[in-house]
């Protein structure tokens, strides 16, 4: 599918009013929709409009599925039925009814209709955290290709010219997808090279302050898995792209887990139509270089 629409853009003014399937819903001639993103306790977080009504979220890229509080949905009118069913990484499992067919505009583009869940996120928080809507993932995303610039504070919704221009100037690194709950989440890990193989590590700016490696890998990153408490850690995704930071080595379902500690230095690129990753320094809100922590 993608190969036929590089053909197709090379075909050129005939595309001038063509919507194209599977990159972000923007027209061949339209520029990259970007979308200021804001601070949230030590994540990140955005506005959209979910069943007509604008709310605060927290951008969650490991969330799996986008999550709205009962309050939001009740103001939204909206009825939370069935039920979702899944595991947190460390092993934990949550239950919460949904909603579906609900629509999202973000930007002023229309994002279609999604389902989410309906569950109460600020109990996963402490007592004096700012309100919150909920929580959006990747599977609002699916089939295009976003940039999130962790220090511009910009999420930016990718045309094929400007996706090509991004990668021309990234590093590529090896990308899994996982769709838990039925393939109604989706998620993102990256493959960290070590000595036994890749390592796959989920891709979590919801995870604010920790570098976390189960403890069957936390020897092959130079860690103790029997220690408690924090460690340092520093190691390669690629030349030049460095992981550095407080570990933690919890027994937990995922390999790993990349937060914020990464994230927050980086220009993140995932084609979720491909299955494709690129990584480049990101930008200081000047647009300058992000300097070193």
């Amino acid at each position: 599918m993608h190969s036929f629409l590089r053909a197709l853009a090379r075909a050129g003014l005939a595309l001038a009013t063509l919507i194209l399937p599977g990159s972000t819903g923007l027209r061949a001639q339209d520029p990259p929709l970007r979308i200021p993103l804001d601070p949230w306790r030590s994540t990140i977080s955005l506005r959209a409009t979910i069943g007509g009504r604008e709310g605060h979220f927290v951008l969650d890229t490991a969330g799996g599925i986008s999550i709205l509080t009962p309050a939001f949905a009740q103001k939204v009118g909206l009825a939370p039925w069935g039920r979702l069913s899944g595991h947190q990484m460390m092993g934990d499992r949550l239950d919460m009814p949904q909603v579906t067919e609900v629509p999202v505009r973000l930007g002023g583009l229309d994002l279609g209709r999604h389902s989410f869940g309906v569950f109460d996120i600020l109990s996963l928080y402490p007592k004096d955290a700012a309100p919150i809507d909920g929580s959006l993932a990747l599977d609002l995303f699916d089939g295009r290709a976003l940039t999130l610039d962790f220090p511009a504070r910009t999420l930016t919704l990718e045309t094929p010219g400007s996706l090509g221009t991004r990668a021309a100037r990234a590093t590529e690194l090896p990308v899994k997808l996982s769709r838990e709950i039925q393939g109604r989440a989706l998620a993102a890990s990256v493959g960290v090279p070590s000595a036994k193989g890749l390592v796959w590590m989920e891709l979590d700016s919801g995870n604010g302050g920790t570098i976390l490696i189960s403890k069957p890998y936390a020897a092959l990153f130079g860690l103790d898995p029997t220690k408690e408490g924090p460690q340092a850690v520093s190691f390669d995704l690629a030349p030049g792209v460095k992981v550095s930071g407080r570990s933690f080595t919890p027994d937990m379902l995922l390999d790993g887990n990349l937060g914020m500690p990464f994230l927050k230095d980086v220009a993140m690129t995932l084609d979720l139509g491909r299955g494709r990753l690129w990584i480049a320094p990101g930008k200081s809100p000047t647009g300058g270089p992000h300097p070193a922590p």
